[in-house]
């Protein structure tokens, strides 16, 4: 293996035999992969959708009154007294902060802040495999498509970005001849930053133990069988270096067997909503891609020394795509930078020409296109989207009062006015409110016979619903109040 992430001199973007002279990585980070996400930072910042930052800012709040990630949930009327660890509880508390900070402006900039590190990994990573800016620029444009909606003020986004900084430093530590104990060092504080930010460090260390194994069985990798444990090893011990330590396993698996069912993202592909399905397909082709740029550079003894291991790390999270689509952007993300990197050895006819064009062309049209969602709710700049219940009808529940609600606002109500008093049924975190109780509570939003004696029995009397539910026109015929209403939900008092 060669000692750095540079191709071979015969696989330079450039096609030149020689190497060429590259601009300086940060000056051409904008112009390379990271412009797309950041333009599309700004339209989701306009447009927010993501209904678990406001849980994430109240949970952080308490983990800074408390000092502790041990917490007790004292936010609903369904789940009081459920002992339970957030699995995100460094980025609970730094959202918490940039809130405190900037109220809703503070949630926009940090969402754009998030989103942009994502294409700031990317064309950084892809800049030092090699990649020409006109590459990423195309491919970054392009990619950010099907990712979207997958790019909010949410923890998977720092993952997003962490986990093609830890693949490209994991090999990085595995190809270089020296320093490898302060290489290792670096991976682990790494991981554990990751960790401590989000649980899904475990899919990093999945990608990098996937990625060692491909090279060590395909190349000269197998003589260093030592460099690639503890490139492994470095990985593993930083996910164990959170509050959770050894239990991490454990939560992760708590989290997934109370989101398969109920959470789109956790969906195995099979049975999958169309927009997880189009970002596995894409991930897979970018897999697909490498796989084709190393079978025809080994005809001619030009393949890249980290290619072997970057088509193992992709494979592995575009596996894990197929049982939770949840791991198909990463395994995305992780492909695009190498997938820039080896466009010159697929060499498709008119390549050239078309990128030329391409480069400049496509990240003008899509830009113009976000732009103008972004400008256009420019006065919504970081506040609730129009899938969510305004202020004003917020405002309108009474002090105190239990509420049946769906899902996704549980956190918006806690955020604003659980001072007062208001107690939810849910808010998106369902690790800590379990299956039976979600399916539970769906079951009362669908009307079954007697819903309204149940609510009665637990002391709810507020329904914040979408006014389709059968439930809404069960209680109105029993004689509930409709006190409030906008385009997304109503609201009904108890009599």
């Amino acid at each position: 293996m060669t000692a750095t992430l540079s191709p071979h001199p015969a696989t330079a973007p450039d096609g030149a035999g020689a190497p060429r002279r590259r601009p300086d990585r940060w000056r051409w980070l904008l112009l390379g992969g990271a412009l797309p996400f950041v333009l599309v930072a700004l339209a989701r910042s306009t447009r927010f959708s993501e209904g678990d930052t406001y849980w994430q800012v109240t949970t952080g709040a308490e983990i800074l009154q408390r000092r502790t990630t041990a917490l007790v949930e004292n936010d609903s009327w369904d789940a009081a007294g459920t002992p339970w660890h957030p699995n995100s509880w460094l980025y609970d508390v730094l959202v918490e902060r940039a809130w405190a900070l900037g109220g809703w402006a503070g949630l926009g900039w940090w969402t754009v802040l998030t989103v942009s590190l994502v294409g700031a990994a990317v064309a950084l990573v892809g800049r030092g495999l090699g990649a020409s800016v006109p590459h990423l620029t195309v491919l970054g444009t392009v990619a950010v498509v099907p990712l979207v909606v997958w790019l909010s003020a949410r923890p998977q986004t720092v993952s997003y970005a962490l986990v093609v900084l830890v693949v490209a430093l994991a090999a990085r530590v595995l190809t270089s001849p020296r320093r490898l104990l302060s290489g290792a060092a670096a991976l682990l504080a790494l991981t554990a930053v990751w960790v401590n930010l989000h649980l899904a460090a475990l899919g990093g260390l999945a990608a990098v133990a996937g990625g060692v194994a491909l090279a060590a069985l395909t190349g000269p990798a197998r003589a260093r069988l030592g460099r690639s444990a503890v490139v492994v090893g470095a990985v593993g011990v930083g996910c164990l270096l959170s509050p959770l330590g050894t239990g991490i396993l454990a939560a992760a698996g708590a989290t997934a067997g109370a989101s398969v069912d109920l959470i789109d993202e956790w969906a195995p592909l099979w049975r999958a909503k169309g927009y997880l399905v189009l970002t596995w397909s894409v991930a897979a082709l970018l897999c697909a891609a490498l796989v084709v740029a190393w079978r025809r550079s080994a005809r001619t003894g030009t393949t890249p020394s980290w290619l072997p291991y970057w088509t193992g790390a992709t494979a592995v999270l575009v596996a894990g795509g197929v049982t939770a689509a949840r791991f198909s952007p990463m395994a995305l993300l992780v492909a695009l930078p190498a997938v820039a990197a080896v466009v010159p050895l697929l060499r498709p006819a008119r390549l050239p020409w078309l990128v030329s064009r391409l480069s400049l062309a496509l990240p003008v049209a899509v830009g113009a296109a976000v732009l103008g969602v972004a400008l256009s709710d420019l006065g919504d700049f970081g506040r609730p989207g129009p899938l969510f219940p305004t202020a004003a009808t917020i405002a309108a529940v009474p002090d105190g009062c239990r509420v049946l609600n769906e899902y996704d606002e549980g956190g918006l109500l806690t955020l604003l006015r659980g001072s007062d008093g208001v107690l939810v049924s849910a808010d998106g975190r369902n690790d800590v409110y379990g299956m039976d109780t979600l399916v539970w509570a769906e079951r009362l939003m669908a009307g079954r016979d007697g819903a309204l004696a149940e609510l009665a029995e637990h002391r709810v009397g507020c329904l914040l619903l979408e006014p389709d539910r059968p439930l809404v026109a069960q209680a109105v015929a029993a004689g509930w109040r409709i006190t409030a209403r906008d385009d997304v939900r109503v609201l009904l008092i108890a009599p």
